[in-house]
């Protein structure tokens, strides 16, 4: 007689992906932060890569020559602004390194309307990395969930 096994799998989430890349998420990120800081910036897809808390002390002038470009931003999600059919989803977030600072400023990102579920499941207080268009931070791409990198 023929004996059969049913192994159940579970279907990984943007939690579990994100928990597996957490530390190639943390690298990455330091690594921009220090080519940013060089003003070295990475290139992705002919786009300048730099990091948000880098962007932010810049000049005006300076900001304005990065238009079109990509923001490496590394966040705490503190709430969920709107969600439209049109016009994707709005979250407010802060800079982690800023968590503990209680003079720390909420931003403002725009992410497409298929990242709500991810982003209601991960939840208001996670840490998340996303990359978005200058200078709006808008067209946002989450990072590290929902996908195999290997």
């Amino acid at each position: 007689m023929l004996e059969c096994y049913f192994y159940t799998l579970e279907a990984k989430n943007a939690q579990d992906y994100l928990y597996e890349n957490i530390q190639i998420l943390k690298s990455y990120y330091k690594q921009v932060k220090v080519q940013s800081i060089q003003k070295k910036y990475p290139i992705f897809r002919k786009r300048y890569i730099i990091e948000h808390s880098v962007y932010s002390g810049l000049s005006e002038n300076e900001k304005q020559k990065l238009n079109g470009q990509l923001v490496l931003t590394n966040f705490i999600l503190k709430n969920f602004i709107k969600y439209s059919n049109f016009g994707g989803i709005g979250v407010g977030g802060i800079l982690a390194e800023q968590y503990d600072d209680k003079k720390a400023k909420t931003f403002y990102l725009s992410f497409d309307g298929r990242y709500l579920t991810d982003l209601e499941f991960l939840g208001l207080g996670s840490e998340l990395y996303a990359y978005c268009v200058l200078p709006n931070f808008n067209h946002c791409v989450l990072l590290g969930i929902g996908e195999d990198w290997k």
